[in-house]
This record gives structure tokens, sequence and C-alpha cells, in this order.
């Protein structure tokens, strides 16, 4: 099996878990932890400009992505931290 990188944004703390389970929760703290792709490397959190600033692009990303395929994006969308391209065929 493969495994993907949750992190917990309020502790602070990475954790490699199983990619099929549903959602995963910090063991630290109790809340809901966030999937990061596979592609991506998670600058450690003890580099706080690097860490807060990748969290606020890949967060960012992740609701133009939201938004995208809820319909109420642009017709074209380009991810630069994921590095993808997704088009809509209308």
């Amino acid at each position: 099996m493969s495994n993907r990188t949750f992190a917990c944004l309020d502790c602070k703390k990475l954790q490699r878990k199983d990619q099929n389970i549903p959602a995963f929760f910090c063991p630290h703290c109790g809340k809901e932890s966030i999937r990061v792709h596979w592609k991506l490397r998670v600058p450690s959190p003890r580099k706080i400009k690097k860490w807060n600033s990748f969290w606020s692009r890949y967060l960012s990303e992740l609701r133009q992505l939201k938004e995208f395929y809820t319909g109420r994006g642009a017709a074209r969308l380009y991810l630069p931290l994921l590095n993808q391209e997704h088009r809509r065929n209308d």
C-alpha cells in the first residue's frame, strides 16, 4: 500500500498514513488533518516562512480547484504549485 502525508495545521505535525483512508484525525489535538498531494514536498514546520507560504498557496489552490469543479470558476485553471492545468468543456 502507498502512503500519503497528512498535516495538522494547528499542531504543525506531519503524519504518513495509508492513502485509502477517507480522513485522518491528528493524534495530538484530534482535529482533522489535511491530505497532501503525493507529488508535493511539505517544508519543515521549523522553517516558519516556508511553512506558512506553502500552506497559503496549497490551500488557495485547493479552493480554486473546488470552485472550478462546482462550475463557479473560469473555464481554464492553472495551478502552479500542483503543476496542473484544468479546462472545462462547455
